[in-house]
Order: structure tokens, then sequence, then C-alpha cells
């Protein structure tokens, strides 16, 4: 571990040669030690060996920017080809996708969907197989299962659960038809709004 000043002082030859080694030292180990360099310089490199952090002077000289972290593979940064990430991944701007993949999303039983869910979330039910959004008061299928087949090209059949897992509030002055039979567990609610109806044929 070595820090320097990278100001090469007057002084004998030995002198001067042990203050070009110390410099080129700080350099290799990217000023590598417990505290931050006592002269720092703008883009410069320090690796905080106290917090395991590779670490980077800003433009104007006045902060350092954390860069990732030392024992981590790839210093904790997602890699080019197929990364990998847990937590929230949060996007200020529209996610742009090309080439002829898919988008893999979450799934899960209808008891393992989000504790505190926001309006926009999608998922795939397992319990119903169907694709569910949250639309800021309540899940609802958006199709997959839901969605007409048939054989050959024939769009003839409409498929949907048989139990309602969980509240559910039918929108406001629309109304909604369900094939039966169908189970509202204990404890759950369905709530249709003055003029709307639901049909269960």
């Amino acid at each position: 571990m070595a820090t320097h000043d990278y100001v090469i002082a007057n002084g004998t030859g030995a002198a001067v040669r042990s203050d070009l080694n110390n410099a080129l030292a700080a350099i290799v180990s990217n000023n590598s030690d417990t505290t931050e360099p006592t002269t720092t310089y703008a883009f410069q490199w320090w690796a905080d060996t106290t917090n395991g952090q590779l670490k980077l002077r800003n433009a104007a000289n006045s902060a350092w920017v954390v860069v990732g972290t030392l024992a981590d593979t790839n210093l904790g940064l997602a890699t080019l080809a197929s990364p990998s990430f847990t937590g929230t991944v949060t996007s200020a701007g529209n996610i742009s996708m090309t080439g002829t993949g898919a988008i893999d999303v979450a799934s899960g039983t209808a008891a393992q969907r989000p504790g505190t869910p926001s309006a926009g979330m999608i998922r795939f039910n397992t319990d119903d197989t169907t694709f569910e959004g949250y639309d800021g008061s309540a899940w609802g299928a958006i199709g997959g299962g839901g969605g007409a087949s048939g054989g050959g090209s024939d769009a003839v059949f409409y498929e949907n659960g048989q139990t309602v897992t969980s509240d559910y509030t039918i929108t406001a002055s629309t109304n909604a038809m369900s094939a039966g039979p169908i189970t509202i567990n204990s404890g759950v609610t369905v709530t249709i709004p003055s003029g709307s109806t639901w049909t269960i044929v």
C-alpha cells in the first residue's frame, strides 16, 4: 500500500530515486491505503482499503466517486453481455429492446404478489395461468389465458379462472362477465359499483 504527493523533491541521487520509487509504487497500487492521499488531483484513483472500494476523484477535485467494490467480480458492476441484477432496477426513461427475444416477467401465485404493489406492475399469475397487472387499486387479468383461442385459425374460446383469490373492484360504468362456476375465497370481496353488472354464465 502506498500514496504519494507526486512531487519529486530535490535531494541526493539516492533520495530522488527513493522518492521516484515511492511515486511509482503509489501509481501501480492505485494509491491503495486506509486513508485518502494527502494531496489529491482531479480523476485520481484511490483504492480505499478501509471500506474496500475503488474510488475516483471528481473533475472538480472536491470529492471521491465510488466506482465499485474491490472484492467483487468486475468491481460489482454489470457486464455488457448477460448482466444479472438483484433488488430494484430503476430507469427514469424508456426501455428499448431490439431483436426477436422476449421479456421473462416475474411469475408466481396470487399469494406471492408484491406486498406493496404500485400501478403499472405486470406479472404472470400461476394460479390462473394468466398475465395480470395492477391498476393502482387491484390486480386484474391483462391477457394470456383470457385471450380467444381455438383450433387452427379459430378464435372462439375465452378462458377464465375459477377462483377469486383477492379483492377485486369492477371498473366503474363497465360490466363484467365470467364463465362459471366461480368460487370467491373466504375473506375476499368482489365490488360491483352502482350501474355495473357482473354476469356469470
